[in-house]
């Protein structure tokens, strides 16, 4: 409990972060550019710097939750604060790409700084409960283990995910904005549907239940993925068509945004103008990984 932990960025995140550990314990400074953002983290008596240079000086280990990897860098690619970071730890816990987290790990490691990149799966309110859902990191497995005390803070669920930088980055994309994203996407635009063709929304919320258990079939993708198996057993690309051209028709109709639709309409088009109308919804991997190519 000795260690000494500073919060760069004091935003709803940052501050559950800064809150959990010093709750736990940790003797906690926190800063933030609009320095009105830490008066209510200083009134639960965690210490506030002035400065960047103060807050990383008074850390073993920064912790940084800010915008996006540019600010991070505007704030720490300063000379006396490089110096200041050297032989400390820096876990980075800011939402962005795999080759941004490797960005910064190869300027870390220049200045001798030790660099733990993560991502965060849980809500600002969820942070130092049982219901933190995850916090991924992913670098180096003697790091991880050397600041798991302090991690685990956030909540039970931090998991080490791999040892090359910007895996956690990738693994929060993959799911996040590859699954959940389209997932809340496709239940805001069937609450819309639902809403004007007078479905009660006891109704919809009921029968989305109903049929969520059986997305699990998605899952079975992956033997099919693992073994390029693209031949048809359930519904052809084809016949899957059909579903983006029924929203976009109905879009239409009624002014709702259909662009997702659109472009999910474009990748059916593109397998089928390849010959592929028949084959299993899994072929659209093979769409999707060339890209515009």
């Amino acid at each position: 409990m000795n260690q000494k932990v500073t919060v760069v960025g004091t935003g709803r995140m940052g501050s559950a972060l800064a809150t959990a550990l010093f709750k736990k314990g940790f003797a906690t400074t926190v800063w933030n550019r609009t320095a009105s953002k830490t008066e209510p983290l200083a009134r639960l008596g965690l210490r506030t710097a002035e400065s960047v240079l103060g807050a990383v000086s008074e850390a073993d280990v920064v912790i940084v939750n800010v915008n996006d990897y540019n600010s991070i860098f505007q704030l720490l690619r300063h000379p006396e604060i490089e110096s200041a970071l050297r032989s400390r730890i820096l876990v980075q816990l800011t939402s962005g790409t795999p080759d941004e987290a490797r960005e910064m790990e190869s300027w870390a490691r220049q200045c001798g700084i030790s660099y733990l990149d993560g991502a965060i799966w849980s809500s600002p309110q969820a942070i130092g409960t049982p219901e933190c859902t995850a916090i991924l990191y992913s670098g180096s497995q003697e790091l991880f283990d050397r600041v798991k005390p302090i991690l685990m803070a956030f909540g039970e669920n931090a998991r080490f995910v791999g040892n090359q930088i910007g895996q956690a980055s990738a693994l929060d994309i993959a799911v996040l904005a590859g699954f959940a994203i389209s997932a809340m996407f496709g239940f805001l635009q069937g609450y819309i549907i639902c809403e004007a063709e007078n479905i009660p929304v006891e109704t919809y919320m009921q029968f989305v239940k109903r049929v969520a258990p059986g997305l699990k079939g998605v899952l079975q993708t992956y033997a099919k993925l693992q073994e390029k198996d693209y031949a048809g057993d359930q519904a052809s690309l084809a016949a899957w068509s059909a579903a983006p051209k029924c929203l976009i028709d109905w879009g239409r109709e009624h002014g709702m945004d259909h662009s997702i639709a659109d472009a999910q309409l474009s990748l059916f088009e593109k397998a089928i103008k390849a010959g592929k109308g028949q084959a299993d919804f899994a072929y659209l991997y093979e769409i999707l990984r060339r890209g515009a190519g």
